[in-house]
Order: structure tokens, then C-alpha cells, then sequence
């Protein structure tokens, strides 16, 4: 046994080597208590226990290390538990043994099956009687489960991080303030950073919770719940979502927090209302083709009559009913195509005011046989051109002033009526155009559908083909396009484009400058 140390090497004997010098006292028996065997003791702790001399050397070890580790009593520590031929770098027992104070760390030691041990390790200096160090104990205790459990937490919450930031839809977490506490990244891409803001004002730009809010309900009875909304990312333009809220629990059961997923639908959306309008046109097309076909049928009558009878005149007349059947045949193919299939504008740059002229000069005799006065008021600073597609934009305007045409003659409250064509030239947002007219005005139930569905105002005269148009060739060009209205006053309708290609935010937002100068021409 090296010199000094409290114990001898493990051997049979139970108990103890005195150090040299000292008196053993035997405190293990205590009236009216069963004797303790101190080396019962040593073999019984948890863990593995070792005692080393100041070489490092194993002096003694317990029960559990002689198993696991073989018998290695006299072999370095280094060479016993980690296979070394030299200390390992900072030792921490070396340390211990030299400065006289205790260590604690984590190691990895190897056992005789060659199996791999995590444990966390404490080891205390020896003291011989006149306080010298003259060795060390060291008690490792196996953390292997442990820190196995711990991997498999950190690659739990690695997968969940995986999955809260790479799923294709926005996930907010959301205290009882409807106040934001977590976002995924996608939430981030597209509403920008929003920890600490309420959800109604960042999704929808509210002061107020939402009417019918999930996430509320969800905190009320612990209960999935969802809902159809409209938001605004920053982009600002509107997105139709699908939101679910589901609860988030704390360990006593208790909803503490919910998590709001939304998937952006507005692609579906978009289509189920261009099923819609497809389904819609195609019962409107036939029923205003088979009165086009009875009219073409009376126009036949009209001529074959008219050629029997010798009647110029008349089979002129039937002639003139004809070709208007077929010219309402035409305006209808093509407007079903427009809104049919997609199409690229094609761009040039052109003169607003020149363009809103030609419209003028189109309807200008036919607003004259009818008595309605037709302003047309161009901005006289106007000296940049647009890009836009002149004969996208030249549909649109013609639409919008054929629908004021037929809003004037239908309103029959007023002696006289007008209407007026107007362009603004709007700088770097781009051009407006308005079309306002003095007729009987829309009514508030059917504002909302229009450009939307296929909506008349004109009864069995119109389809509502030439506004789905309009709003689809305005939407090509990333433009915006706006209807006021006031019944028993009138109506305007605004079409705001970019001045390029791209449409700048404000445009996208309607955000229009003030009028300028306007020049009026006046049929």
C-alpha cells in the first residue's frame, strides 16, 4: 500500500488500513443498533468508487467498478477507464491532488465489454494526518440514459424547430391578449417581425379583436377551431386564409397559449370563383345566345320577306337586324375568351390622354343622338407617357363609358343628363382614369359583386360579362379599379394604373395624388 493512504488495496478483510500514526476508532456500532461494516459500505455506494494514490494509481475500488471495469487495482486511472498511455490534458485529478481542492466534471470511460460510459465524475483530495495530500477519491456516477434521453430531447426539439419554420403556412402563437409570442418564418417573410403586436393588427391592420375570433373560442373550451379570413400581408394586397387555432397546454392540462395555423387559399379561392363565373357564363352565354339566335331568325324573316315581295327596303331593314345579331354573336366569343384564359398584356407606351380621345371620339355622335352631354377633361401637364396595353385599357374605358351611357338613359328622374371621361396624370404612381356619370346610381346589395361576378344592372340587356373584363384586364396590368356610388346621384369608377411594368405599392393600395389642371372638351 502506498504510504499515507486511509485504506489498503481490496482484499478480504473488512475492515480498514489505519493510516500510519492515526487510531482507527470503530464508530460503526451504536447501542441499540446493528453493527456497520464499513467495507460493506464502500462496495454498496452508487456509482463507481475509486481511491488513487498521488500516480494516479487505482488503490481500491468498489463493487460496481470491479464489475464493469475488471479488476484494475495498481493500473493508472488513465489506462484503466479511457485505454491512455499519458494523463489525460488537464486532469482534473491530478489538479485536485496538486492545488488541494475538489473537481467535478463530465467524461466518457471506456468498460471491459469496450462499452462507452458518460458520467459525471467528483473527486476530493486525501489528507494524511499532518494534512499533506496523499491521494484522492473518486465517485462517477453513470449519466449514459441520461444523457441519451437529453439527444433525444435536443433532436425532438430540433425536428419540431424544423417543422414550426419549414411547414408552407404561417404559425403565430398567441397569448390570452391575442398578443403575439412566436412566428415561424414564413409569418416573418411575409408580415415582417410581429412578437409583441396583437394578431388583429397585424393581420388585418384592426384596433379590436376580430368578430368571431377562433383563437378566442379555442381559449374558451380547449376546442380545434377555424375560420375563413382576409388579410393584408405587407405587400398589401389581400390574401383569403384558412386559420385553425389548436390549444397549448402546460403540464397541469391548462390552455395557456394557442397556435394559430394559416394556409394561404387565395389560389383555390380564385379559382372556385372562376368556376363560378364559368358556370354562370356559360347559363347567361346560352340563354343570350338562344335571344341573339331569335333575333337573327326575325332578321332572316325580315329578308326572305322582304326578297319575296320585291321590297328593298324591307329585306334592308331584316339585313340590318342580321348583322346586328352577329356583331352581339362576336362581342360575346370575345369576351369569353378575355376572361377564359390568361394573357399577357402586351405593352407599349402610350399617351394617356390620346388614348381616352379615341374612346371620346368613338361614343362622341352616339351620346349626341341620345342628348347626353359627354365631357372629356385631359390633363394638360401631361407630357410622359404609360406603359400599358392600348387596346386592353381602350376595352376597359369603352366598357365603363357604355355602362355610365346606359346608367343616364335608364334614370328617369332627370330632364338631362352627362357624362365625363377624365385622365390625371399621377407622376411616379402612374395615371388615373375616371368615368363619372349623373345616372340613377348602383344599388348598395349589388356594389360588392360587381367586377366580381356577373352582374347587370340593365336586366334581361346585359350579362355582366363586360365588367369581369374590365376587372380582368385592369388586374393584368397590376392596377387597381374602384367604383363610388350614390343612388339618385350617380356613380364614378376610377382605374388607377402603374406607370411601368411593376406596380408601385401605393398604386396596388389606390393611392391617388391630387387633381391637377384639367383641360374639358364637351360634345
Amino acid at each position: 500500500m502506498p504510504r499515507g493512504l486511509p485504506f489498503g488495496r481490496n482484499r478480504s478483510s473488512a475492515r480498514p488500513v489505519p493510516m500510519q500514526g492515526e487510531v482507527l476508532v470503530d464508530r460503526s456500532v451504536t447501542p441499540g443498533r446493528p453493527p456497520l461494516d464499513p467495507e460493506a459500505l464502500f462496495d454498496s455506494l452508487p456509482g463507481y468508487v475509486t481511491v488513487h494514490d498521488t500516480a494516479l494509481r487505482i488503490v481500491r475500488a468498489n463493487q460496481a467498478f470491479l464489475r464493469d471495469f475488471g479488476d484494475l487495482v495498481g493500473r493508472p486511472c488513465y489506462e484503466a477507464s479511457k485505454g491512455r498511455e499519458s494523463p489525460c490534458p488537464e486532469c482534473a485529478m491530478e489538479r485536485a491532488i496538486r492545488d488541494g481542492r475538489g473537481r467535478s466534471w463530465e467524461e466518457t470511460l471506456r468498460t471491459s465489454q469496450m462499452g462507452a460510459v458518460h458520467t459525471v465524475s467528483q473527486c476530493n483530495p486525501l489528507r494524511d494526518t499532518t494534512g499533506r495530500v496523499v491521494g484522492a477519491i473518486k465517485v462517477s456516477t453513470d449519466i449514459s440514459e441520461s444523457r441519451r434521453l437529453q439527444r433525444q430531447l435536443e433532436l425532438s426539439q430540433q425536428e419540431y424547430k424544423a417543422l414550426f419554420h419549414g411547414v408552407p403556412c404561417y404559425i403565430t402563437i398567441q397569448d390570452r391578449d391575442f398578443t403575439i409570442i412566436k412566428t415561424n418564418r414564413s409569418f416573418e417573410k411575409d408580415f415582417g417581425r410581429a412578437i409583441g403586436r396583437k394578431c388583429f393588427e397585424t393581420y388585418k391592420g384592426r384596433v379590436s379583436k376580430c368578430e368571431a375570433c377562433p383563437v378566442e373560442k379555442t381559449f374558451d373550451d380547449g376546442e380545434v377551431h377555424f375560420s375563413e379570413e382576409t388579410v393584408r400581408p405587407r405587400s398589401g394586397e389581400a390574401m383569403d386564409m384558412i386559420v385553425y387555432a389548436a390549444p397549448v397546454r402546460d403540464l397541469s392540462g391548462n390552455v395557456f397559449a394557442v397556435m394559430e395555423m394559416s394556409a394561404n387559399i387565395t389560389p383555390v379561392k380564385r379559382l372556385q370563383r372562376e368556376l363560378a363565373t364559368l358556370g354562370q357564363a356559360v347559363a347567361i352565354t346560352a340563354h343570350s345566345i338562344k335571344n341573339i339566335l331569335n333575333g337573327l331568325q326575325g332578321g332572316a324573316y325580315v329578308v326572305q320577306s322582304g326578297l319575296r315581295r320585291g321590297d328593298q327596303a324591307l329585306a334592308r331593314k331584316g339585313w340590318e337586324m342580321v348583322k346586328e345579331g352577329v356583331d352581339l354573336v362576336g362581342e360575346f366569343v370575345k369576351d369569353i375568351l378575355l376572361i377564359s384564359k390568361q394573357r399577357i398584356p402586351e405593352y407599349e407606351d402610350v399617351m394617356a390622354s390620346d388614348l381616352v380621345r379615341q374612346v371620346w371620339n368613338l361614343f362622341e355622335k352616339r351620346f349626341s343622338d341620345m342628348g347626353i352631354e359627354f365631357i372629356l377633361e385631359t390633363d394638360a401637364e401631361s407630357h410622359e407617357p404609360v406603359s400599358m396595353d392600348p387596346k386592353g385599357i381602350h376595352t376597359v374605358l369603352t366598357n365603363i363609358v357604355a355602362n355610365a351611357l346606359d346608367a343616364c338613359l335608364e334614370d328617369k328622374t332627370k330632364s338631362r343628363h352627362r357624362v365625363i371621361l377624365r385622365v390625371r396624370d399621377q407622376g411616379t404612381d402612374g395615371v388615373l382614369f375616371e368615368v363619372q356619370d349623373d345616372g340613377g346610381g348602383v344599388r348598395p346589395e349589388v356594389r360588392g359583386r360587381l367586377f366580381k361576378e356577373m352582374v347587370s344592372t340593365k336586366g334581361s340587356r346585359g350579362t355582366g360579362l363586360g365588367l369581369l373584363v374590365t376587372h380582368k384586364i385592369v388586374e393584368e396590368h397590376l392596377g387597381t379599379l374602384s367604383l363610388e356610388s350614390e343612388q339618385g346621384v350617380g356613380t364614378i369608377v376610377r382605374v388607377a394604373l402603374p406607370r411601368g411594368h411593376l406596380a408601385s405599392r401605393s398604386c396596388r393600395q389606390g393611392v391617388h395624388g391630387a387633381p391637377r389642371e384639367l383641360e374639358t372638351t364637351v360634345a
